[in-house]
């Protein structure tokens, strides 16, 4: 087996429950309820995940960047020990990002917040500090893998070398990619596809499949 180099972690219903990364912002901007009407109309099927959030994006027009990372921890819902876990792989010179589909604003926070060694998300259009409503360019499942490759590229890392971390269906593209994958608090299709499965609130409980 490969000795593990990169750990690759999900961000919504991962390291954060409950309050998403692009739910987050729509409450600092008083549009939780237009965020509740959206997700209604996703959960239904009226919309898929993508158009879901681009109508997301548009509830973020006008709001400040900077609060994001001053209400983050206020509002965020996150697993126990993420920090003690970072801290601990980086002990084992096993190097933490994050990728998501939600805001790179928010998986910027998160990666300030826990120390982790990189990040990746959609790019959501920020002009003079304040968002205008927009998404510059969409990360998709397919494209998470790319986001990974280009952190293995720029740090020598092979994909047998990775752990995939993560919870939905926007993860299988890249638990096939990577050496290994553990499935937390997922669905059984994502179990599935998963060589590790952890049901938890405390993060710890993967360090045993890795370390």
């Amino acid at each position: 087996m490969a000795k593990i180099k990169l750990v690759c972690f999900d961000l919504d219903d991962t390291l954060i429950r409950e309050i998403h990364s692009v739910m987050l912002p729509c409450i600092l901007n008083g549009k939780e309820k237009e965020h509740s009407l959206i997700q209604e109309q996703e959960e239904k099927g009226v919309i898929d995940y993508i158009s879901a959030d681009y109508l997301r994006a548009e509830l973020l027009l006008g709001l400040e960047e900077s609060k994001i990372a001053k209400s983050f921890l206020e509002i965020a819902k996150p697993l126990k020990n993420i920090k003690s876990v970072v801290d601990a792989l980086h002990n084992q010179t096993i190097k933490c990002i994050v990728i998501t589909v939600g805001p790179k604003q928010v998986a910027k926070v998160v990666c300030d917040i826990w120390g982790f060694d990189g990040y990746y998300g959609s790019d959501y259009d920020v002009v003079q500090g304040v968002f205008n409503g927009k998404i510059i360019n969409y990360i998709r499942a397919e494209q998470k893998v790319a986001c990974l490759q280009d952190f293995c590229a720029n740090n020598n890392i092979k994909p047998e070398e990775c752990i995939a971390v993560g919870d939905g269906s926007t993860d299988i593209p890249i638990f096939k990619y990577c050496g290994q994958s553990i499935a937390i608090n997922s669905s059984p299709e994502v179990k599935r596809c998963a060589k590790y499965v952890v049901d938890t609130n405390d993060l710890t409980d993967i360090l045993k499949y890795i370390i």
